[in-house]
């Protein structure tokens, strides 16, 4: 029995949708793929989204290609004993998925600021003579978002910076005012640096301070840091209008998890965690982003998009 199929004749160009026995034409076409994208989210939903199938052809290969950058990023962090963790749509896709969420293209990792400021130098120096660079801001914007990048093509590992802030009790007040604080020192680096294209100099000036403004505005010079300080993405996090702070505790200490068929180290608490980025994250987005196939298989075949300043 045919509860769903698309009827389309060459000769008069008619349209028809079939929908549970429904006849629908060409003008209520929108309305109909809706309907069919929520009957097979629901389906997929009800079956379990971890059984969803991965990704195929172009954007496989460039997952998979992300992977292996992960394994070695991996190694360099464990090698100098820094500690990093999956965030983000690579964390839900090793809760959810145990591997990429099958739209997803990079890999999002946190670390400790002090954990960054040691292994960035390291990181450089590592990927100095291979085919990919460390990027310590976007090109395109106000964005100091270090990344680990392929020379040709965007295959690459994001790293964001989490700081510590001297309470260990997080109350939603507590919360409200460290997010408006951070959005108030924001609102100055942008003001300082409006500049789309930054030489090296600039850039480092900015990175310099981001630490100054974040010290001024954020972080009380006047309190003690307790042994599980709170936890927050600052000013240089690149999504402005979501500055994630979370209890120690959320993070620490990681915890092993499988991601496309190897362990890494994700939140102590990550299901929490995942819950408070995202309050369905166990369900898929009714929107989903659909990678076209087309893009992904002459990836490789890019030019270089990326300044000399950034090595």
């Amino acid at each position: 029995m045919k509860f769903l199929w698309y009827e389309f004749n060459d000769n008069t160009k008619h349209h028809v949708f079939w929908i549970f026995f429904f006849k629908i034409s060409i003008k209520d076409k929108i309305r109909a793929l809706e309907a069919i994208n929520r009957y097979l989210l629901n389906a997929v939903n009800k079956m379990n989204p971890s059984n969803m199938p991965p990704a195929e052809g172009g954007l496989r290969q460039w997952q998979l290609e992300c992977v292996e950058l992960l394994k070695d990023f991996d190694k360099v962090c464990k090698e100098n004993n820094v500690k990093y963790w999956l965030d983000f749509g690579t964390l839900l896709g090793a809760v959810r998925h145990r591997g990429f969420i099958p739209w997803d293209d990079d890999i999002d990792t946190s670390m400790l600021s002090s954990d960054v400021e040691k292994i960035v130098p390291i990181l450089k120096e590592h990927y100095k003579k291979t085919d990919y660079i460390v990027r310590t801001r976007a090109l395109t914007c106000n964005n100091f978002q270090i990344r680990i990048r392929h020379r040709r093509y965007n295959v690459g590992i994001d790293i964001f910076p989490v700081y510590e802030y001297p309470a260990s009790e997080l109350t939603t007040e507590l919360n409200t005012e460290i997010k408006n604080n951070i959005l108030k020192a924001r609102k100055m680096l942008d003001k300082k640096y409006r500049s789309k294209v930054l030489s090296k100099e600039r850039t480092e000036e900015a990175i310099k301070d981001i630490v100054t403004l974040q010290n001024k505005y954020v972080i009380p010079q006047d309190k003690d840091f307790p042994a599980n300080p709170i936890l927050f993405h600052g000013i240089d996090f690149p999504y402005e209008e979501d500055y994630f702070i979370m209890p120690y505790n959320e993070i620490f200490p990681l915890r092993e998890k499988e991601f496309e068929g190897s362990i890494f180290l994700v939140p102590n608490k990550a299901e929490e965690y995942l819950g408070h980025l995202w309050s369905n994250w166990e369900y898929l987005p009714e929107s989903m982003a659909i990678r076209y196939e087309s893009y992904f298989p002459h990836y490789k075949e890019c030019k270089p998009t990326y300044r000399k300043d950034d090595e």
